[in-house]
This record gives structure tokens, sequence and C-alpha cells, in this order.
């Protein structure tokens, strides 16, 4: 059976007929097989079953009138491909894949406040699995398993929320090696007479194996028609986990404050690695800022960069702990606008020989009591150094606080 075409149409127009359910179940076994399914208003419900190589599935699901729309697709074998489209309504959509170098596609947008979920799981090797969410609010859980030294799936998610923002939530886990989780998260409230927020984005991205590679961006912008009515953007939460060699986590988190009556948007992001020669970038802008990075193993590099909101109060705090040998630390803090008060808090403890700390705080306000530098570095083993320096306005303390115990050690500190 080299070739078998299933093409599967189901349109209704009318009103009676979109008050209907339309169903569709297709199963195909061979190879060089494909289905196209297109469905239109109405409760619709698609299942897709193909088993052999070279195979494709093409689910087109729209709703105008917010029912919800269901498709699952599950294909074994390899170099087999869906495609799954939904527009409108509260779409759900489940693809498995089992075999190697399979691709998902899976698009889907709703203008309502309803929610989109999506789930995708491949085990092999060369999958892909690429996701678009707009409008409402979108869930989507990523599963990728690969096996041997080069797995090289790739998962990227694209999620953007709905009128007045709301919140999203994705989940990627990724087990083998050469794998990469790309995560764009986008929430921001419309511009009309009724301002809005922006929603909670929320990113979970575990990786077990080696030259894996996460990267987190998140964005949340409030709304409104002038400065008096903005609202600021609310939290958005990351965490990341990685275990084994030479693995890159970067995650990059903005929140926006706008207009004088707005709330502080907050950033957290959390990031955990255990191997070696792994590397840990963050970055959060615009927030009370706070970021956790653990590194456990050797030759492993942390880097964070904080930098608190334009127009208002704000805290940036950063927690770095490294066990091991040859890890380096760097904590890079500012407060935007040292005409308000704002606080620095830096907290470094590594553990081992060859450990390198440097810390640099820069720009409080000006009112007493108000804005500071804070920083502690704690090392115990031996080699190590320790570098602060610590610029603050007017009137306002810096404080810094080494503590080494071992030998061979350097500690330098520089206040302005």
């Amino acid at each position: 059976m080299k070739r078998l075409t299933t093409l599967a149409i189901l349109l209704a127009t009318t009103s009676l007929a979109s008050a209907a359910s339309n169903e569709s179940f297709i199963i195909q076994a061979g190879k060089k097989n494909s289905t196209i399914v297109g469905q239109q208003n109405g409760n619709n419900t698609q299942g897709t079953g193909q088993f052999g190589n070279n195979n494709q599935s093409v689910t087109a699901q729209k709703s105008t009138d917010g029912d919800s729309n269901k498709s699952a697709t599950l294909q074994i074998g390899n170099r087999n491909s869906s495609t799954v489209g939904q527009l409108g309504g509260n779409n759900s959509q489940g693809t498995l894949q089992i075999g190697n170098d399979n691709s998902a596609l899976t698009l889907q947008n709703n203008a309502t406040d309803n929610k989109n979920k999506s789930f995708t799981g491949e085990f092999g090797n060369g999958s892909t699995s690429m996701v678009g969410q707009a409008g409402g609010n979108n869930n989507q859980v990523t599963l990728q398993f690969g096996a041997g030294k080069e797995s090289d799936n790739l998962a990227i998610t694209n999620q953007l929320t709905g009128a007045n923002g709301g919140q999203n939530d994705s989940k990627t886990i990724q087990a083998g090696a050469g794998n990469t989780a790309l995560i764009s998260q986008d929430s921001e409230g419309v511009a009309g007479k009724k301002s809005g927020v922006g929603g909670d984005n929320n990113q979970i991205s575990l990786q077990f194996g080696r030259d894996n590679t996460a990267a987190t961006d998140q964005n949340s912008i409030g709304s409104g028609t002038t400065k008096k009515t903005d609202q600021s953007g609310v939290q958005n939460n990351s965490a990341t986990l990685q275990v084994g060699f030479d693995n890159i986590a970067s995650t990059k988190q903005s929140g926006s404050n706008l207009g004088g009556t707005g709330d502080q948007a907050t950033n957290a992001s959390l990031t955990a690695q255990f191997g070696q020669d792994n590397t840990a970038n963050t970055r959060q802008t615009n927030g009370n800022n706070l970021q956790a990075t653990i590194q456990a193993g050797s030759d492993n590099v942390a880097k964070t960069t904080q930098k608190n909101v334009d127009n208002g109060n704000g805290v940036n705090a950063s927690l770095t702990l490294e066990l091991g040998t040859g890890n380096s630390a760097v904590t890079s803090q500012k407060i935007a606008d040292p005409l308000n008060g704002g606080v620095n808090g830096s907290l470094i403890a590594q553990v081992g020989k060859y450990n390198a700390a440097k810390v640099r705080q820069a720009d409080t306000g000006l009112q007493p009591m108000i804005g500071q530098n804070l920083q502690a570095t704690l090392q115990v083993g031996n080699g190590n150094s320790a570098t602060t320096v610590q610029t603050a306005s007017a009137s306002v303390s810096n404080t810094s606080v080494t503590a080494q115990f071992g030998s061979h050690n350097t500690a330098v500190v520089t206040q302005h």
C-alpha cells in the first residue's frame, strides 16, 4: 500500500446544523498516507490514527458560536507530520507521535476569554513540536523523549493572551541529548475604552541529558487609554531544571508599571542545573525582580542581570548557590530611576575551590533609609575570589559582607 488518501470535509453552515455535533474518525495503516479533515461550526470532534512511515495528517476546525472543538492525532512510525489549526471556541488538541523525525504543528486562535488547550507528546529522535496560541487563556504541555548521543528534538511554544490579558501556562519536558526548548510568552491588555492589565504567564522547562538549551522569554504589559487609567502588567513565573552536561538556560522577564496608579509587576525565576559546563543567564527588567540560581557540578557559569521599573519603587533580589569547582557567579543590579526608592539585595554562596563571585550594584534612591545596596558573599574552599562594587546616591548606605573559609582566597570590595 504505497499511497492512500482520505479527504473528509465536514461543513455545516445553517443555524440548525451549527447547533449539532460533527464527528470524524480515521485510521490508516501503511506508508505515505494522508488525511485532511475540515470542520466548521457545531461541537466537532476529530480522531486520526496513522501507522507507518511518511504519513501526513491535517485537521482544521472553526467555531463561530463559542462551542468546543476537539481533535486528537496518533502517529506511529518515522517521518510523519501532524498539522492542526483551531479557530474560535474552547479548542483542545492532543498529538502523540512515536518514531523518529516526526513533526507536529498546532495553531490555536481564540478571540474570547475561553481556553485553548494543546498537548504534544513525541517519543523518538529528530522530532519537532511547534505550537502557536493566541487569544484566550492558553495551556500547552510538550513532552519529548529521545535516546542515544544525539536525540536533537526541538520544542517551540509561542503564547499571546487575549483581550485585557489572561494566564498562559506552558510546560516542556525533554529527555535526551541536543534538545532545544524555546518558549515565548506575551501578555498584553488591549487599549480601548476600558483599561486592561497584562496576564500571568507561567513556564516550566525540564531537561535531562547533555547539550540541551532552554530559552524562556516572558513579557507582561498593562494597557489603557491614558496614563491615569493605565495599569501594570502582572506576575510572570519561570522555572528551569537541567540535569546533565553542557546545558544552557536563558530566562528573560519584563513587566511594565504603566501610569502613576499602577501596581508593580513582579518577575520571579528559578534555575537549577546539575552537572558540568552548564550556563545560566537570567535578565529581569521593570518589576520586583526575584531570581534564584542553583548549580551543582564543575565549571558552571551563572549570570544574573536585574533592572527595576523606571517610574516606581522596586526591589532586585538575587540568590546564587554553586557547589563544585571552577564555578563563576556574576550578578548585576540597578535601580532605573534614582529619584525613587529601591533596594538591591544579592546573596552568593559557593562551596568548593577555584570559584569566582562578582557583584555590581548601582543607583539606589536619593532618600535615606529607603534606598540601599545589600550584598553578602560566602565562599568555602581554596583559591576562591570575591569582588563587590557598590554605587549609591547621596545619603544612602552600601552594605557588604564577605566571608571566606579556606586558603589562598581573595576578597575585594569597592563602595562609592
